[in-house]
């Protein structure tokens, strides 16, 4: 048999060929990257990283690519935060949004409107706590309360009380999962004259708005601190300066301030430290044992109570500078914890409590005066629609930051309202391209609203107890709306039609 042989063309000079071609190219970028970074090395500013300085004059050349801004806050995991040094700064509210759930798997609901925070605060840190984590954050943060927190009756009791500790440890903002963010937090502090940074700014910072309070330059100090940091500093009455405060912010439901559930739990925001948070904790140890419901123990009840009680103690004063709760903190487990703040008067700085009108936070009453809004804005209503609430609400024209829908997914029995739960884990309806008679009903819907909540913001009174049967000036809000006189349990309520 005839043997067939094959012979490959040497291919030798065009393998030489392409290396020259590689050698060439490589030469040329480093001769380019030569002429391009060696010029701007010369360029740095003393005390400034090489990797900073080149971060910041790289960037303003084009082809250079930039890192994209975040589009939603980062998740921070609550073992990650809790191996965190605390803060340092007790006087700027750190940019860390609690939330707090069973398990990590969020229903569809909740985890659109949690997602809505974190979209309206991309810079931010964004927690969820489990049942888990608020055990071990108890362990290891207020050991002094372990006892009192396995003696709840049941988890709804003891999420709330945990988060007064989120607030008191780490500072930031809490909210409820059947919260729905509007706009970013940080606006509304600062017309609020309070100030939002990074957290791990807190932990490590330099200079505290405490301290330059305190450094002898006057607001001078403060000013250069907050331009340092581009903080802004504006209020709706101009530009102001910062005080150096210790801030807690509760949101008013409703108008009516001697309502005992006025201050639901369900949003809260603070700056780390603050000692107001020490009040609901031990009231939960002093009441436990008591058969108090949630909303009574550890709920809005609660709440209300600890604020009315922290406004007797702060008219009670000071002694050599220190205010009487402070000294009570000195006393309180948490004596450990803030130490450094405890006892000495120039560095501590004072403390308060701004509780928020209605429209900033809970637009939404399910009290009496939130009756016409109902069938709209309350989740676990068959007729509950997002859109149309914030519609009737107006809530553009007050400028809400949030909503809460009151989802009310817990049971007296300690594990999760079934029937709210089908509700709260079904996805929410597209809004329907809306109808020209729809549109003019909606349009008359707020309007009409607007002129309501402003006369409860000015106090006006807007129902009559008195008003016997169906009221002739009931109106229609839109076309699906009945109205309130046909409810036997608010016929004597002069009230808009929902």
């Amino acid at each position: 048999m005839e043997k067939i042989s094959f012979e490959f063309p040497n291919k030798t000079p065009t393998v030489f060929r392409m290396r020259q071609v590689h050698i060439i190219i490589i030469l040329a970028m480093v001769f380019f990257f030569t002429l391009t970074i060696w010029p701007l090395h010369h360029t740095r500013k003393a005390g400034t990283s090489v990797v900073d300085h080149y971060k910041d004059t790289l960037s303003h050349i084009p082809f250079v690519s930039r890192p994209k801004p975040a589009k939603e806050a980062r998740r921070l995991y609550p073992s990650e935060l809790m191996t965190r040094p605390i803060a340092t700064d007790l006087t700027r509210i750190p940019k860390l949004f609690h939330q707090s759930w069973s398990n990590a798997t969020l229903p569809v609901k909740f985890l659109e409107w949690s997602n809505s925070c974190r979209r309206n605060h991309p810079e931010w840190e964004w927690v969820l706590w489990t049942d888990e984590d608020n055990l071990k954050l108890v362990e290891r943060y207020a050991p002094w309360f372990l006892d009192s927190y396995d003696e709840l009756g049941g988890e709804i009791y003891r999420a709330d009380a945990a988060r007064n500790i989120y607030m008191h440890v780490f500072g930031g903002v809490y909210a409820d999962l059947d919260t729905e963010c509007l706009r970013p937090y940080d606006t509304m502090f600062a017309n609020y004259s309070a100030v939002t940074a990074p957290h791990l700014d807190l932990t490590n910072s330099s200079l505290s708005l405490n301290e330059a309070a305190h450094s002898g330059k006057d607001h001078k100090a403060i000013d250069e601190l907050l331009e340092a940091k581009k903080l802004s500093h504006s209020s709706h009455q101009g530009s102001v300066h910062m005080k150096a405060e210790r801030k807690a912010f509760l949101g008013r439901m409703g108008t009516e301030a001697a309502f005992g559930q006025s201050l639901p739990n369900a949003w809260m925001a603070s700056t780390p430290g603050h000692p107001f948070w020490l009040l609901p904790l031990e009231s939960v140890s002093k009441d436990i044992g008591s058969g108090l419901q949630p909303e009574d123990l550890t709920g809005p009840g609660a709440l209300y109570n600890a604020h009315q009680e922290y406004e007797k103690i702060r008219e009670s004063g000071e002694t050599n500078g220190i205010s009487e709760l402070d000294q009570y903190y000195t006393k309180s487990g948490w004596r450990h914890l803030y130490r450094k703040y405890s006892t000495d008067a120039e560095t501590l700085p004072p403390h308060f409590i701004q509780v928020l009108p209605f429209y900033e936070i809970y637009p939404f009453s399910w009290a009496r005066d939130g009756d016409m809004f109902r069938d709209y804005c309350l989740l676990s209503e068959p007729a509950f629609n997002a859109d149309k609430c914030k519609k009737i609400l107006a809530l553009d024209h007050w400028q809400t930051h949030s909503i809460t829908y009151w989802g009310h997914s817990w049971s007296g029995s300690d594990g999760h309202w079934n029937e709210h739960m089908d509700i709260i884990n079904r996805p929410n309806k597209a809004k329907p391209p809306p109808t020209g008679d729809t549109i003019k009903k909606e349009s008359d819907a707020t309007e009409a609203n607007k002129k309501l909540l402003e006369e409860k913001l000015n106090g006006e009174q807007w129902w009559d107890e008195d008003v016997e049967g169906d009221n002739e000036k009931d109106q229609e809000l839109d076309e699906r709306s009945l109205c309130l006189a046909t409810s036997p349990r608010r016929r004597r309520r002069r009230v808009l039609c929902r």
